[in-house]
């Protein structure tokens, strides 16, 4: 009896340790794979997240290029703008003085003409006279001795520096090279009739002309020397004051604030209430107001 008790109770055990293990390994087999699915959720709504993210950086980064395009296509066009108007001023400016000196050749044309007609009288006649006395044909060929032909040279030089009709007709020639903006050639021509005509009514306004060839080319340093060399050689001329502004142009062309400061200054102390000192006052404002800026 008391075995087959024990016995009973031992199979009892038995069968209950199996059905709970039983049960153990079912939940345990129900539960495993609740948390994979989760898990792969996750990472899926997380990738798909940093994949906005990504598009959103490129949106904005896209944006910001367009945007930068956008503005740098308006700053080229400020300043084609502002070249064409640069070029305005220049062109207006080159007229300005183009005017100018068509008056003055115009009145510096009726002195001349009135202050050289006894040369012309007196060089006529002495030609005419030369006209009749000159051998013709065969017996013009002489043979000139050396003292003949000195003479006939000097005499040469002096009527073509005393030729005010044909130095204003190359004057003429050159000046309308410049104004035609052929600079190289307006600049050979006005040489040419310095060097042939040194001293006459219009040597001056050559020389000054010469200079602004120079200027217009932004051959600064060469337009100083020859602005420098009008106030040397014509210090009574009509164009001394627009030379002298002319070189504080060019020395603040050059970056040469300094001296553009002294010669610009002074212009406005030597020819006040005139044209040139109100250039070199607007010139100066200008540099000073560069001067803050960059400060």
């Amino acid at each position: 009896m008391n075995f087959s008790m024990r016995l009973f109770t031992f199979v009892l055990c038995l069968v209950l340790i199996t059905v709970v293990s039983a049960e153990e390994a079912t939940t345990s087999g129900d539960k495993a794979p609740v948390y994979e699915p989760v898990t792969q959720d996750l990472s899926g709504r997380l990738a798909r997240v940093e994949k906005i993210l990504d598009n959103r950086a490129l949106l904005d980064m896209h944006e910001l290029l367009e945007s930068l395009k956008t503005e740098v296509r308006a700053l080229r066009g400020d300043i084609e703008v502002q070249t064409h108007t640069i070029e305005q001023l220049k062109h207006k400016q080159r007229d300005l003085y183009t005017d100018i000196d068509r008056r003055l050749q115009r009145i510096e044309s009726s002195k001349s003409s009135v202050k050289s007609t006894p040369e012309l009288k007196v060089l006529d006649s002495a030609a005419n006279q030369a006209d009749v006395e000159a051998p013709s044909g065969e017996q013009g060929l002489i043979v000139e001795t050396s003292s003949e032909l000195t003479k006939t040279e000097d005499a040469t030089v002096e009527k073509k520096a005393a030729d005010p009709q044909k130095a204003e007709a190359i004057y003429q020639r050159a000046f309308k090279l410049l104004k035609e903006s052929q600079y190289d050639q307006a600049q050979k021509a006005f040489k040419d009739f310095l060097k042939d005509y040194p001293d006459t009514a219009f040597s001056d306004n050559a020389q000054y002309w010469l200079g602004e060839t120079n200027y217009v080319m932004q051959k600064y340093d060469i337009a100083i020397n020859e602005y420098q060399t009008l106030l040397n050689t014509f210090p009574d001329s009509k164009k001394v004051s627009h030379a002298l502004l002319k070189i504080g142009y060019s020395y603040a062309e050059l970056g040469n604030a300094a001296d553009a400061e002294k010669t610009l200054t002074e212009v406005m102390k030597q020819y006040p209430g005139t044209t040139a000192a109100r250039l070199a006052d607007e010139r100066l404002r200008k540099i000073s107001a560069a001067k803050e800026s960059n400060t």
